[in-house]
């Protein structure tokens, strides 16, 4: 077995975070951060360096694709996976071009499982 993936979870909902990370954890992947906006998503990031960001895209406080960019300024290979229940034409399409997974709520937890094991 390699090494144990680490993840962060950005939602502004806070059981949807912990559901989340209740989840991965059951599953043998470390939640080694949670937040619930934008700013604190790229505060995560730069302090945990977790291999795979899940995040909203739908929060206050700095914006899920602002949270984005920032983050892959600082690793333009950063793993990221979109969570939404927005499911827009153009929240899909921006999504496309950064080459960023995006799953709709309410989630399908084997397809976010099989994106992070990639």
């Amino acid at each position: 077995m390699d090494m144990q993936r680490s993840v962060i979870v950005i939602d502004d909902d806070e059981d949807t975070v912990r559901l989340f990370s209740e989840f991965l954890e059951e599953k043998g992947i470390k939640v080694v951060g949670n937040g619930y906006d934008g700013i604190t998503a790229i505060k995560l990031y730069k302090e945990k360096k977790p291999d795979v960001v899940l995040i909203d895209m739908m929060m206050p406080n700095g914006s899920g694709f602002h949270a984005i960019k920032k983050i892959r300024d600082i690793n333009p290979k950063a793993k990221v996976i979109a969570v939404s229940g927005d499911s827009s034409y153009s929240t899909e399409d921006k999504l496309e071009k950064l080459a960023i997974p995006f799953i709709r709520k309410p989630f399908n937890m084997e397809q976010i499982l099989s994106i992070i094991n990639a």
